[in-house]
């Protein structure tokens, strides 16, 4: 895929999904608008059985897409052009996921992720509910992070009383999301327990959710605060630590050329 072209200065409204998730409109090859996540945590995009038989798309080949939820193999099918907003992307490759992976009802009938947008730069605004497109460095507001490019994901290390986390910031994840050894939680936890069920477009797994007694992103603490773990025996390399709900700030900028994050207010 060749770089994503973008009109400088655009914007592209979006929706605020019931997790957190950012939901745009998305033209591919001509049809649509189509309602998909703009998904910051995704390496590659994906569109539902239902968009790929409107644009006639055939399968090219297969690949192993990993999700918090486990690993499985999809299709992956040409396209020709994705336009979202200000940005057009040409030559893509999505993957193919069920209609309703996303959601039960269907109505998310896709995602754009990193193959798209790790070579822009552009804030989601979730105070204002919009995508703000940038075709230089844009002024900082708020703490910014290096970011490290590994294995089609962005992530960023934050170091911890006890401990460095490298998380994927991730505009797709509902909550905070930690991959933990059996058994060890490398913070302290404030009140109980409980069981949740973590969703992804792969199916459902058991997680637990806590409180831990501080976070520390960059210059700030974020205290009493809510944290999903999910134990494993060991990490895939693609996921780091965890995940970062980009949707707990009123603006993050990335910056993908100049690997930079920028983390505003706390909403």
């Amino acid at each position: 895929m060749s770089t994503p072209r973008l009109l400088a200065g655009s914007t592209t409204a979006f929706q605020l999904g019931d997790q957190g998730g950012v939901i745009v409109r998305v033209m591919v090859d001509g049809s649509g608008p189509f309602r998909m996540l703009l998904d910051t945590g995704a390496t590659h995009s994906a569109i539902t059985e239902a968009v790929a038989a409107v644009i006639q798309a055939k399968p090219i080949a297969r690949t192993t897409v990993i999700t918090p939820a486990g690993e499985t193999i999809r299709a992956i099918v040409a396209v020709d052009r994705i336009n979202l907003g200000g940005v057009t992307a040409e030559n893509v490759l999505p993957s193919v996921v069920p209609t309703g992976a996303f959601d039960p009802d269907g109505k998310i009938q896709g995602l754009i992720g990193q193959d798209v947008l790790a070579r822009l730069r552009y804030t989601l605004n979730f105070k204002d509910r919009r995508v703000e497109w940038h075709d230089d460095t844009p002024l900082q507001q708020g703490t910014t992070l290096p970011l490290a490019f590994e294995h089609g994901r962005f992530l960023v290390e934050l170091q911890q009383d006890r401990c460095i986390l490298r998380l994927v910031p991730d505009s797709g994840s509902g909550a905070l999301v930690l991959f933990e050894p059996a058994g060890r939680l490398s913070f302290d936890i404030v009140g109980g327990a409980s069981m949740v069920e973590l969703q992804s477009a792969e199916g459902a797994r058991t997680a637990r959710h806590v409180r831990v007694s501080a976070l520390r992103l960059g210059d700030r603490i974020m205290r009493d605060f809510p944290v999903v773990t999910i134990e494993r025996d060991t990490r895939h390399w693609a996921e780091g630590d965890g995940l970062l709900p980009l949707h707990l700030f009123e603006r993050v900028t990335f910056d993908g050329p100049a690997r930079m994050l920028t983390l505003g207010l706390a909403r």
